[in-house]
């Protein structure tokens, strides 16, 4: 089995509510609902037009079962609740009635009202939405965590050996500074372990280990991993180190023979989006990886990312490892 299968068992066993947000626009994600329902990985929460919703399903021969909720957007039983909550929580915005009204009718915004009232467990969107609206979405709605700084994202990475990997961050932060390393650092750690079951081993990565080079980037960090270490005491960590000695034992041996983390490393941390991206990508196309993600961390409520590119399984994906970080 799988690490994404178990993901899916280990979601199937909760029976949450999945909020998709972007139901009345994309095919994809009524099939993805459909999987949802007959698998009984979770119950699906579609927003948009009923009737519009109700044909796309017949016109493409899926199954609507009872299982399977409908809500409007502008549903008039929550209607003055909604703006109030939106002229509230954006009061420092300095909006016009016009606007606020407008990001009541916008979905993701709306997926995320649900989420902060506890009407859905997790949201998953970004089949058609870009990454930055998701985000933003995301923080004018459920907010960043009281444990966090920032919102941040990872990839769990499952190899074709069956190790899994969490990489960071490979999406969202450009250039991070120290103090932000430290949070992606300990977030990753969080998601990894709600992913995994398993305590994080992370390193810091970089192009020098201890000191076998000596540069601005390095300072960084090294600073990064000693916020990090004394934050989380409990976990082990290190850094900074190059690539192979955080993944290789042997190679570990000679570079950082007193390491508790070389050679051991499960969860990659990244000096800036750059490195995270190219390096996931490359794992996943010519590594022949299974990336999933990017998996958003840092909010109050899991509300999860999606490629504009992605696959019905990848919706799927998204909605069960929503359902675990929620839980």
């Amino acid at each position: 089995m799988s690490h994404i299968e178990e993901i899916r068992n280990r979601a199937a066993v909760l029976q949450k509510k999945v909020l998709l947000p972007e139901a009345g626009q994309d095919i994809r994600v009524l099939k993805a609902a459909e999987i949802l329902d007959r698998e009984k990985l979770a119950f699906p929460v579609l927003l948009g037009d009923r009737n519009t919703i109700t044909e796309q399903f017949k016109e493409n021969r899926l199954h609507l079962s009872t299982g399977i909720e409908i809500r409007p957007v502008d549903d008039p039983a929550n209607r003055d609740e909604i703006y109030l909550f939106f002229k509230e929580k954006l009061s420092h915005k300095n909006l016009s009635e016009e606007e606020v009204r407008s990001l009541c009718l916008n979905p993701l915004f709306c997926a995320g009202w649900m989420l902060t009232n506890n009407l859905g467990d997790t949201a998953v969107g970004g089949s058609v939405a870009s990454t930055s609206d998701v985000i933003r979405a995301a923080l004018r709605t459920v907010g960043v965590s009281k444990e966090s700084s920032l919102v941040s994202s990872t990839f769990l990475m499952e190899m074709k050996n069956g190790q899994v990997f969490s990489y960071a961050d490979c999406a969202v932060v450009p250039y991070p500074d120290a103090g932000q390393l430290a949070s992606i650092a300990i977030d990753t750690g969080h998601t990894h372990k709600k992913l995994t079951g398993k305590d994080p081993v992370i390193a810091f990565l970089s192009f020098s280990t201890h000191g076998s080079a000596r540069h601005e980037r390095v300072d960084l960090v090294k600073e990064a991993f000693e916020i990090a270490r004394k934050k989380q005491t409990d976990w082990v960590m290190d850094g900074e180190l190059q690539f192979d000695t955080a993944y290789l034992p042997e190679v570990a041996q000679r570079k950082a023979p007193g390491s508790t983390a070389a050679g051991k490393a499960d969860v990659y941390i990244f000096p800036n989006l750059d490195a995270g991206n190219i390096a996931y990508k490359i794992t996943e196309r010519m590594g022949g990886a299974t990336a999933t993600g990017p998996v958003l961390q840092g909010l109050s409520k899991p509300f999860m990312d999606l490629s504009r590119g992605c696959s019905v399984d990848d919706i799927v994906n998204a909605a069960c490892v929503g359902v675990l970080l929620g839980s």
